[in-house]
């Protein structure tokens, strides 16, 4: 027989938490993630740990990326609940950068490990949303599966939210009714959503960094992994005008963009050799329109990270294409992501060092950093040498391949010498010339006899198309 979750409303959940771990001096909270942020039950909870009514153990909130207010990061909560983030924007960001939140650095590949049985965070309670199967009766994770079943499967007390706003989506995604102890109906805010990219007005860098990734590197039927952002819209846009086929989609964060791929028909997912015939992502997070898109369609289908994001996963799926972007790289072919200088604290690493390191082999495919050459302020974003004690997101033993608007970098197998002068060789015009001679004239980059500036260096393509910058580009 089933046993159906029990029902209690949002401000009953400190009640239950404070009677089940009574006495104790600590807890740990895992939240669910993205647009499936299960905002109603942190506010409540947050509310009873301003009044200390219930009285509470110190409770540890970890989590990815969440959506929405996160009010536990208030100034002042600190001696009662701490967030330990493993992505973070917004309120949990400006909370880390001033002392009041930790950033926990892990990749998605390793999620499900940091949070397991025995490991430090292991945690006593689980908060998430969910969608039942009108039908069926089952409960969907929905937008977001990322590490919830090791959560899950661990965690004395698990609690949902009940949203109709969400997708049910298919594969991994489904829990049974007797995982979840309290389920909340009223008060539930809706997911969250987020415009559509708008692929025909992207910038002409934007467009130039789509069109050299697109006519260099994909091809019909390779599996592509890309990330949410104007650099992997580009991407996206030049792929649907090119005419491709057969593309298959395995990623750890599934758009708008690949919706648009999958409803033109280029993404069928007929060539992997794992999960054939649907595309497989642990996150969905967009516009109403791929929400639609997404609810009962078996053509998509949730994974959780460890696999989605795991290397023997992505190298089955060979030929593999992952595009990412970054905050900077160094002459060297180090890369960040996280940080924007060793004070700055920005995100995290999210899967970028996984698709990185499953694709240290040529044979699997390209491992993409794709980026503007200047920031909005007209700061380049490749420098001589990466902020001191910045963390990195790739080394420069990772064999990655850089895309700027000027053209490519293809860093595998190349010596330092021959790196360093080829990501120069990409970066912005006003800074170009410079970088190449401190390079030339630099005997710590030994270079390839009979090799001149006027050379173009190993591994380079420069942008020999019709698309012209705009000014200030």
């Amino acid at each position: 027989m089933t046993v159906a979750p029990k029902k209690i409303t949002a401000d009953q959940i400190a009640g239950v938490i404070a009677e089940k771990f009574k006495g104790r001096q600590e807890i740990t909270c895992y939240v669910g993630s993205n647009a499936a942020t299960p905002t109603a039950s942190l506010e409540a909870l947050t509310a009873a740990i301003k009044v200390r009514r219930p009285q509470l153990p110190f409770v540890k909130m970890v989590h990815l990326l969440l959506q929405g207010p996160v009010p536990y990061v208030e100034e002042g909560l600190q001696d009662r609940v701490m967030t330990y983030s493993i992505f973070s924007a917004g309120d949990v960001r400006r909370a880390a950068n001033e002392g009041r939140a930790y950033y926990l650095p892990c990749t998605l590949a390793n999620l499900a490990s940091l949070i397991g049985k025995g490991r430090k965070y292991e945690p006593n309670v689980v908060f998430l949303k969910v969608r039942q199967n009108e039908h069926t009766g089952e409960y969907s994770l929905g937008l977001s599966v990322e590490a919830l079943h090791t959560a899950i499967d661990y965690a004395e007390v698990v609690v949902a939210e009940l949203d109709a706003s969400m997708p049910f989506t298919q594969g991994q995604s489904v829990v049974d009714a007797q995982s979840i102890d309290y389920m909340i109906e009223d008060g539930v805010k809706p997911v969250y959503q987020f415009a559509a990219p708008d692929f025909d007005n992207l910038s002409a860098a934007e467009k130039r960094i789509g069109e050299l990734i697109a006519a260099r590197f994909i091809a019909d039927g390779i599996t592509l992994q890309v990330g949410i952002g104007k650099i992997p819209d580009a991407v996206v846009g030049t792929i649907r005008d090119a005419g491709y086929r057969d593309l298959g989609v395995q990623t750890e964060l599934y758009g708008d963009g690949l919706m648009l791929l999958e409803k033109e028909g280029i993404v069928t997912n007929r060539k992997k050799k794992a999960n054939l015939g649907y595309s497989t992502t642990s996150l969905i997070m967009g516009s109403e329109e791929l929400y639609d898109f997404v609810h009962m369609r078996t053509g998509v289908q949730m994974r959780p990270s460890a696999y989605t994001n795991a290397a023997q996963t992505v190298r089955r799926n060979s030929p593999f294409v992952s595009v990412n972007t970054a905050i900077g790289v160094d002459l060297l072919g180090n890369v960040w992501a996280d940080f924007i200088d060793p004070r700055r604290y920005y995100s995290g690493v999210g899967g970028q060092p996984d698709f990185i390191r499953a694709l240290n082999d040529r044979t699997y495919g390209p491992p993409i950093i794709a980026m503007k050459s200047v920031t909005d302020r007209g700061a380049s974003k490749i420098v001589k040498m990466h902020p001191p004690g910045i963390s990195l997101t790739a080394s420069a033993y990772d064999g990655i391949v850089l895309v700027t608007e000027y053209g490519i970098a293809d860093l595998r197998e190349l010596t330092s010498g021959e790196k360093a002068m080829a990501i120069a060789s990409i970066a912005h015009p006003k800074f170009r010339d410079d970088f190449l001679r401190s390079v030339y004239e630099d005997s710590l980059f030994t270079k390839a006899i009979g090799f001149y500036l006027d050379k173009t260096p190993p591994g380079v393509q420069m942008y020999a198309g019709g698309i012209t910058l705009e000014e200030g580009e």
